[in-house]
């Protein structure tokens, strides 16, 4: 009989398809949140709704020869895939308290301090956010309780 793949392998492998979706040609990112198993949004880093994405018009990030400014110089036009699905689910009225959260990529701490107001339970992300305000969103939600914990998808099961 062959084997089923576990919830964490699935979700993993959703957010994976849901980072496709993203313009960004630095960082792409898929996040859901999930409650008793049950994904109750989804979303990707990009802008707004109907505002234009990086690879039509360029990356705000960079300078005119196409080289990446210092964190925090460039005006990015994407929102963060959390924000995104946060979004998504407040005009759909979806109630995200309680909730756990995959994503490709552990939390900013401006995501970290939003989402601890939604109370979450556990934030599973497969690659570190390298930056020290990485650390820092990990340590915030930590000290309000919630579970973080990396996941490494196995080889079978990549996306």
């Amino acid at each position: 009989m062959a084997k089923r793949i576990s919830w964490d392998e699935l979700f993993m492998s959703i957010v994976r398809l849901y980072s496709q979706r993203s313009a960004c040609k630095y960082l792409k990112v898929g996040v859901i949140f999930v409650k008793e198993n049950r994904i109750l949004c989804a979303g990707y880093n990009g802008p707004p709704r109907h505002e234009p994405h990086c690879i039509e018009v360029g990356c705000a990030k960079e300078d005119e020869h196409g080289k990446k400014l210092p964190a925090g110089s460039g005006l990015c036009r994407g929102a963060h895939a959390e924000m995104n699905a946060m979004t998504n689910a407040n005009i759909q009225h979806v109630e995200l308290n309680g909730s756990a959260i995959y994503c490709t990529f552990s939390p900013c701490n401006d995501c970290a301090k939003h989402l601890t107001g939604l109370r979450i339970e556990e934030f599973v992300y497969e690659k570190e956010y390298k930056e020290k305000e990485g650390q820092l969103a990990i340590q915030l939600l930590k000290r309000r309780g919630v579970k973080v914990r990396q996941f490494k998808l196995r080889k079978e099961t990549k996306t």
